[in-house]
């Protein structure tokens, strides 16, 4: 795994550490340093502290090719949580999340972010975790908060929020006085990313795009092994890039826009409204009309897979990631995106960047709640200490 540049201190390493066992299990010292490229007298001290919290234990002596016994190190999974949440336009998503990234409980509660005690209600849901924590009487390292929009990754405040409505919300700080517990708030898809960078295959990637499709469009980006999220806060809107001069209205204001053609919600309904499907049809039922040879499903989902595919070109040629991960609702539809997309990166990428992989992941309905909560417990690599 590489880190950015300059971003290793004491504190970064031990996050390090722990994420690497979260992922593989348990690993000597030595192994530890190997994967993580670090010094193993680095490794040791890191180590040491870890050990005296309580987060890690020492396994029995397994043999050593070397003729030394090693000393294997693992996670003490239930040495610290994390809540993790995810708001939408209507619903929260919650989860509690151990120190092993494993899934201890979760929650799906109706949510209407335009009502006057939208906020009053985040707050209650948030609290009831906690509390079914200290019901467990177990250990609480924060809360992870996962929004649609733009957020200052520095205050945690919600910059502006078309699907939420908000504006200028400073949730961090409101949610940290109101609950009494640390919280980090950030973009939905920036905390996926994350958690990825730390948690999943893309920790042994420096330079990757995830893409998410579903009611929106966002992109997340790792490039040189440290998350880029613009000057603002505000890089990894994939989803208002135009593709289409004079094209349907999005909910930015724009016209033409990625999201307003390629994403699901515009997706079911250009669907519906063509009497492809019925008013109360789903991406399952758009799927099997393709396969079915509808010509108008067909030719909607042709067209859809071309325009993200061209999409994604621009951006693979521009940034020459190595691999670019695919996540969203969008994925039920991937059997009749697949071939045009790729035809279309094909005759668009340079010959430099043809190597990049895309790789589509199974959608999970919890992924952005449990991805809040891992940014927690990866902090401060994933989350950065917001001020009020």
């Amino acid at each position: 795994m590489r880190w950015g540049a300059g971003s290793v201190s004491g504190d970064m390493t031990r996050t390090a550490v722990l994420a690497l066992l979260a992922r593989r299990g348990p690993l000597s010292r030595a192994q530890i340093a190997d994967a993580l490229e670090m010094s193993p007298a680095t490794i040791t001290q890191s180590t040491k502290h870890l050990l005296a919290e309580g987060l890690l234990v020492q396994e029995a002596p397994r043999p050593s090719p070397a003729g030394r016994p090693s000393i294997p190190l693992s996670l003490v999974a239930g040495s610290a949580h994390a809540v993790g949440v995810q708001v939408a336009h209507e619903h929260v998503t919650g989860v509690i999340s151990r120190l092993d990234t494993e899934v201890v409980h979760s929650f799906r509660q109706d949510f209407d972010p335009a009502a006057p005690q939208a906020l009053a209600t985040l707050t209650a849901l948030i609290r009831a975790e906690i509390d079914e924590l200290e019901r467990r009487g177990l250990p609480l390292s924060g809360v992870g908060v996962a929004v649609p929009g733009i957020v200052d990754p520095e205050t945690g405040t919600l910059r502006m929020s078309v699907r939420l409505g908000w504006t200028g919300l400073p949730l961090a700080a409101h949610l940290r006085a109101a609950l009494g517990v640390p919280v980090f708030v950030d973009n939905d898809i920036s905390a996926v990313t994350a958690a990825e960078r730390l948690y999943g295959p893309g920790a042994d990637e420096a330079d990757f795009l995830l893409a998410a499709v579903g009611q929106g469009i966002g992109l997340g980006m790792v490039l040189d092994g440290a998350p880029y999220r613009g000057a603002a806060g505000a890089a990894g809107e994939f989803g208002h890039m135009p593709v289409q001069t004079d094209g349907p209205l999005c909910v930015c204001g724009n016209r033409g826009c990625l999201e307003s053609l390629v994403s699901t919600e515009a997706l079911l309904h250009n669907a519906r409204t063509a009497g492809v499907i019925g008013d109360d049809a789903d991406l399952d039922d758009l799927a099997a009309a393709a396969r079915t040879g509808r010509r108008a499903a067909v030719d909607l989902l042709e067209t859809a897979g071309t325009l993200l595919g061209r999409a994604l070109a621009g951006v693979i040629n521009l940034l020459g990631p190595r691999s670019v991960i695919v996540i969203g609702e969008i994925t039920a539809l991937w059997d009749q995106l697949d071939a045009p997309l790729r035809r279309v990166l094909l005759e668009h990428l340079l010959p430099a960047v043809r190597e990049t992989r895309i790789d589509v992941r199974p959608w999970d309905d919890e992924l952005i709640a449990v991805s809040a909560a891992r940014v927690v417990l990866g902090a401060p690599l994933a989350a950065p200490r917001q001020k009020s």
